[in-house]
Protein backbone atom coordinates (compact mmCIF):
# COMPACT_ATOMS: atom_id res chain seq x y z
CA UNK A 1 0.00 0.00 0.00
CA UNK A 2 2.86 2.39 0.84
CA UNK A 3 4.42 1.94 -2.61
CA UNK A 4 1.09 2.73 -4.28
CA UNK A 5 0.77 5.96 -2.29
CA UNK A 6 4.34 6.94 -3.18
CA UNK A 7 3.57 6.21 -6.84
CA UNK A 8 0.47 8.39 -6.75
CA UNK A 9 2.42 11.19 -5.03
CA UNK A 10 5.11 10.97 -7.71
CA UNK A 11 2.53 11.16 -10.50
CA UNK A 12 0.82 14.12 -8.80
CA UNK A 13 4.17 15.92 -8.44
CA UNK A 14 4.95 15.39 -12.14
CA UNK A 15 1.49 16.62 -13.19
CA UNK A 16 1.76 19.62 -10.86
CA UNK A 17 5.12 20.52 -12.41
CA UNK A 18 3.66 20.27 -15.92
CA UNK A 19 0.62 22.39 -15.06
CA UNK A 20 2.51 24.99 -13.02
CA UNK A 21 6.20 24.75 -13.89
CA UNK A 22 8.59 26.14 -11.30
CA UNK A 23 10.14 28.90 -13.41
CA UNK A 24 11.95 31.96 -12.06
CA UNK A 25 9.98 35.19 -11.94
CA UNK A 26 10.84 37.73 -14.64
CA UNK A 27 12.68 40.84 -13.43
CA UNK A 28 10.64 43.99 -12.87
CA UNK A 29 11.91 47.34 -14.11
CA UNK A 30 12.86 49.58 -11.18
CA UNK A 31 10.92 52.52 -12.64
CA UNK A 32 7.72 50.45 -12.65
CA UNK A 33 8.23 49.67 -8.98
CA UNK A 34 9.26 53.17 -8.01
CA UNK A 35 6.42 54.94 -9.80
CA UNK A 36 3.52 52.54 -9.37
CA UNK A 37 3.82 50.89 -5.99
CA UNK A 38 3.89 53.82 -3.59
CA UNK A 39 0.18 54.60 -4.14
CA UNK A 40 -1.17 51.13 -3.40
CA UNK A 41 -3.27 50.80 -0.24
CA UNK A 42 -1.86 47.44 0.90
CA UNK A 43 -3.52 44.04 1.25
CA UNK A 44 -6.82 43.63 3.08
CA UNK A 45 -8.46 40.35 4.08
CA UNK A 46 -11.89 42.02 4.03
CA UNK A 47 -11.38 43.31 0.49
CA UNK A 48 -10.17 39.90 -0.72
CA UNK A 49 -13.15 38.12 0.89
CA UNK A 50 -15.61 40.65 -0.56
CA UNK A 51 -14.11 40.27 -4.04
CA UNK A 52 -14.32 36.47 -3.86
CA UNK A 53 -17.94 36.59 -2.73
CA UNK A 54 -18.82 39.13 -5.43
CA UNK A 55 -17.22 36.98 -8.16
CA UNK A 56 -18.97 33.76 -7.16
CA UNK A 57 -21.89 34.64 -9.43
CA UNK A 58 -19.46 34.36 -12.38
CA UNK A 59 -18.95 30.70 -11.40
CA UNK A 60 -22.69 30.07 -11.16
CA UNK A 61 -22.80 30.10 -7.35
CA UNK A 62 -25.80 31.88 -5.83
CA UNK A 63 -25.00 35.57 -5.23
CA UNK A 64 -26.53 35.57 -1.72
CA UNK A 65 -24.05 33.67 0.47
CA UNK A 66 -24.91 32.01 3.77
CA UNK A 67 -23.45 33.26 7.06
CA UNK A 68 -21.13 30.25 7.10
CA UNK A 69 -19.97 31.06 3.57
CA UNK A 70 -19.20 34.65 4.55
CA UNK A 71 -17.20 33.52 7.60
CA UNK A 72 -15.32 30.90 5.59
CA UNK A 73 -14.37 33.39 2.87
CA UNK A 74 -13.11 35.79 5.53
CA UNK A 75 -11.01 33.02 7.15
CA UNK A 76 -9.70 31.95 3.73
CA UNK A 77 -8.72 35.53 2.87
CA UNK A 78 -7.04 36.04 6.26
CA UNK A 79 -4.96 32.89 5.77
CA UNK A 80 -3.94 33.93 2.25
CA UNK A 81 -2.90 37.38 3.50
CA UNK A 82 -1.01 35.85 6.44
CA UNK A 83 0.86 33.55 4.06
CA UNK A 84 1.79 36.45 1.81
CA UNK A 85 2.91 38.62 4.70
CA UNK A 86 5.05 35.92 6.31
CA UNK A 87 6.52 34.00 3.35
CA UNK A 88 6.38 36.13 0.19
CA UNK A 89 9.54 37.60 -1.30
CA UNK A 90 9.69 41.32 -2.00
CA UNK A 91 11.75 43.01 -4.70
CA UNK A 92 12.69 46.47 -3.38
CA UNK A 93 14.20 49.46 -5.14
CA UNK A 94 15.83 52.31 -3.24
CA UNK A 95 15.81 55.25 -5.65
CA UNK A 96 19.07 56.90 -6.66
CA UNK A 97 20.19 59.70 -4.34
CA UNK A 98 17.63 58.67 -1.74
CA UNK A 99 20.31 58.26 0.91
CA UNK A 100 22.22 61.46 1.59
CA UNK A 101 25.03 61.92 4.07
CA UNK A 102 26.95 64.97 5.21
CA UNK A 103 30.34 64.88 6.90
CA UNK A 104 30.96 67.62 9.47
CA UNK A 105 34.13 68.95 11.03
CA UNK A 106 33.73 70.36 14.50
CA UNK A 107 35.67 73.54 15.18
CA UNK A 108 35.42 76.19 17.90
CA UNK A 109 33.16 78.13 15.53
CA UNK A 110 30.74 75.16 15.30
CA UNK A 111 30.03 72.31 12.93
CA UNK A 112 31.14 72.92 9.35
CA UNK A 113 30.08 70.58 6.51
CA UNK A 114 33.19 69.22 4.79
CA UNK A 115 31.86 66.43 2.60
CA UNK A 116 28.71 64.97 1.05
CA UNK A 117 27.73 61.53 -0.20
CA UNK A 118 24.77 59.74 -1.74
CA UNK A 119 23.88 56.03 -1.64
CA UNK A 120 27.44 54.85 -1.09
CA UNK A 121 26.97 53.65 2.48
CA UNK A 122 23.23 53.09 2.98
CA UNK A 123 21.94 53.49 6.50
CA UNK A 124 19.02 51.34 7.58
CA UNK A 125 15.85 53.31 8.19
CA UNK A 126 16.78 56.51 6.35
CA UNK A 127 15.75 55.68 2.78
CA UNK A 128 12.32 54.62 1.58
CA UNK A 129 11.94 51.53 -0.56
CA UNK A 130 9.07 50.47 -2.78
CA UNK A 131 8.43 46.85 -3.68
CA UNK A 132 6.18 44.34 -5.35
CA UNK A 133 5.13 41.20 -3.50
CA UNK A 134 5.86 38.20 -5.74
Amino acid sequence: MGAAIQGIKSIMAILDNIITPNTPLPPIDKMVISLGMRNRPGVSASRVANNIIARKSEAGIPPVPSEEDLRMERIRAEEIIRELQTNAKIVVVIPENAIRTTVYTFTPAGATPTGYGTNELPYIGIAKGYGIIR
